[in-house]
């Protein structure tokens, strides 16, 4: 015994959508599709954007010959006042054509090899020896620090004197990789990456 089925209905010619409007439909479908992709990829983009803002870290250079409560005292040192960590790659610190690569380095080059023992004696001071830092949002470290006493004014004034000549730089980057160069109190730089300089780098 054989089951006979009914053909299925035909439809009717010109029943359908006329092809124009059907081609029309497809490619609105189709640029829908392409934007929502490009909407896609462009808040990804935009999102990137923002957790790196999130990230940015804004290192300054500061140096100072005295306290906020008075007291005379030359220091120098790295503050991030930005709201991501700072890896700080590179610092340089140039007194005239001279690179000094220590605190020793810099006050032999100011007050001259010479005369150099017996200011050391009663300078003091303590210097940080790191040849990189890591800086979290709104830390400092110091990079050397020399208060002033009666037994080492004379030293300490020829040597604060010598700031105006002072050169510094400091090459930092973000946990991105992106990364700035900093001079002195002039605003950063964007660079592609620190390029070292280890034989001039104060360490």
């Amino acid at each position: 015994m054989s089951l006979d089925f009914p053909d299925p209905p035909q439809r009717p010619r010109g029943a359908g959508l006329p092809p124009w409007l059907e081609w029309a439909t497809s490619i609105a479908a189709l640029v829908v599709g392409v934007s929502s992709i490009a909407i896609a990829v462009r808040n990804g983009h935009n999102e990137d954007k923002l957790v790196q803002a999130a990230s940015f870290p804004y290192l300054e250079i500061g140096q100072s010959n005295a306290t906020p409560e008075g007291a005379k005292r030359l220091s120098l040192g790295l503050w991030n006042q930005g709201v991501g960590p700072a890896h700080e790659q590179s610092l340089t610190i140039r007194v005239g054509d001279h690179y000094a690569t220590s605190l020793r380095d810099l006050i032999t080059t100011v007050i001259g090899p010479s005369q150099m023992p017996e200011a050391r004696n009663v300078l003091g001071g303590v210097s940080n020896s790191q040849r990189s830092r890591f800086i979290p949002a709104a830390k400092s470290q110091y990079i050397f620090d020399i208060p002033r006493t009666d037994a080492n004014a004379r030293w300490w004034d020829v040597i604060d004197k010598s700031r105006p000549s002072w050169r510094i730089d400091v090459c930092y980057c973000s946990v991105f990789k992106d990364c700035w160069v900093r001079s002195d109190d002039q605003e950063p730089v964007p660079v592609k990456a620190c390029k070292r300089d280890e034989p001039h780098e104060y360490n």
